[in-house]
């Protein structure tokens, strides 16, 4: 089994960010893995530009986050590609920007999978357990090419293959397949 969490790719310059005209709703407010279909309220987003550089020559991510990456957001074209292989574990939300409508990906498949005897976690001086550093998962409890997070850290989106698989339905194949710009599976753990 390979679980893979879900990062921004580093050729990306173009992340989003929430726009100043909603300065009360909080990026955390995304984190709880919660359906929120029934009571959405759509954030104003714009392109991230702290430092002048020219957007306009930097390639439109088909999937960029809003300021942290739980929040995964699809242009139109992406999420028609990807719908059909989210809908038990997350759903779609939409966000206008530009004209269009993007959508927010909400995960709300949080499970329980962390092997915490064998994860790896910084000890602090005064001896208490600190921040996570390194994930152990039981495979039998981590579901089979599903998008997922876990209570530990609701604020990363996983991703696990318990053999390599050829199916055209699932998220990964999706996004590798379609060449989807603008995220990247990095492996955080193989057993």
């Amino acid at each position: 089994m390979i679980i893979y969490v879900i990062s921004i790719d580093r050729k990306t310059n173009k992340l989003f960010v929430m726009s100043d005209k909603y300065p009360l709703q909080k990026i955390s407010d995304f984190d709880t893995g919660e359906k929120k279909a029934d009571n959405w309220n759509p954030p104003g987003i714009r392109w991230f530009d702290d430092d002048g550089r020219n957007l306009d020559k930097s390639k439109d991510p088909d999937i960029s986050y809003i300021s942290t990456a739980s929040s995964l957001i699809l242009t139109p074209h992406t999420s028609d590609i990807i719908r059909p292989v989210i809908n038990e574990v997350a759903e779609l939300l939409p966000v206008s920007f530009n004209g269009e409508l993007w959508n927010l990906l909400n995960v709300y498949n949080v499970i329980d999978v962390l092997d915490k005897k064998n994860c790896e976690y910084d000890i602090r001086k005064n001896g208490q357990v600190g921040r996570l550093k390194k994930l152990a998962f039981r495979p039998d409890k981590v579901p089979h090419a599903k998008l997922f997070k876990i209570p530990e850290r609701r604020s990363r989106i996983y991703f696990a293959e318990h053999h390599p698989d050829d199916s055209e339905n699932n998220f990964k194949n999706i996004v590798e397949k379609n060449k989807l710009f603008g995220i990247e599976f990095v492996k955080v753990w193989e057993n």
